[in-house]
Order: structure tokens, then sequence, then C-alpha cells
């Protein structure tokens, strides 16, 4: 449920309600969703029919063909990879994209395995409800 936070003026007359999104206070709950965040979340969107940013958006990019979202223009390096996304290609690819498929616009890379395998974990977790 939505949290209402007042904001009151000088006068005390006007009182702004803000609602702040359920979603936006997981990331604290979540160290799985604050490591995406942290890592991914700037070039990243992660929920259902947000639109793309400088990538793709990753709500259920766990079990999708590579290169295969359609409201994504894909660079040809990843539209003609052959396979599904799953823990291994993900850790290798948050790892280095450019080394695991040369030709791809993805520059980040986290060498630490602790962080991808949180980014991993919370890509795993964002599908469709049934």
């Amino acid at each position: 449920m939505p949290r209402r936070l007042g904001v009151a003026c000088a006068g005390g007359s006007f009182a702004l309600g803000l609602v702040v999104a359920q979603s936006a206070a997981r990331a604290d709950d979540d160290p799985n969703r604050a490591q995406f965040l942290t890592s991914c979340g700037t070039c990243h969107s992660a929920e259902p029919g947000a639109p793309p940013r400088q990538g793709p958006n990753l709500f259920g990019v766990y079990g999708r063909k590579a290169g295969t979202l359609e409201s994504f223009q894909y660079s040809d390096a990843l539209k003609s990879a052959d396979w599904t996304w799953d823990e291994q290609h993900l850790d290798k690819w948050i790892e280095n994209a450019q080394a695991m498929r040369p030709g791809v616009v993805m520059p980040y890379r986290q060498a630490d395995p602790a962080k991808r395998a949180k980014v991993i974990e919370y890509l795993k977790s964002l599908k469709a409800a049934p």
C-alpha cells in the first residue's frame, strides 16, 4: 500500500500529499533489487510495460531469448545471439558483455561475482503474475 507524506507550507494552510510508491521502499528491503538499481538502473528499467532506456526493459528477461524484446533496437551482434538468458549467460554478460559478444553496445562491467549474483537473483524474480 502506498504511503502518504504530508508537507505543510509556512502558513500551514496548504498541505501537499505525496504518494511514495511501495516499490521505492522495496529497494531498502531487498538487497538484490538495491544492487540492480545501483548496477543497472541508470540504463535499464525493470517494471512491466516501462519504456526502454539506453538498454532494454529487463522485466521478464530471465528465460527470454537474447536480443528479442520487440520494443528495443538491439545491435546486430546481440540480435544474432543464439542463447536464452539464464544464470550462466547473465553472469558472463554482466561481467563483460563486450568480451562475451564482440560488437554489443553495453559498456558496463561488474567484476564482483557477489554483486552479479544479486543482480541475477533480482532478474529471476521479475516475472509476470500467473
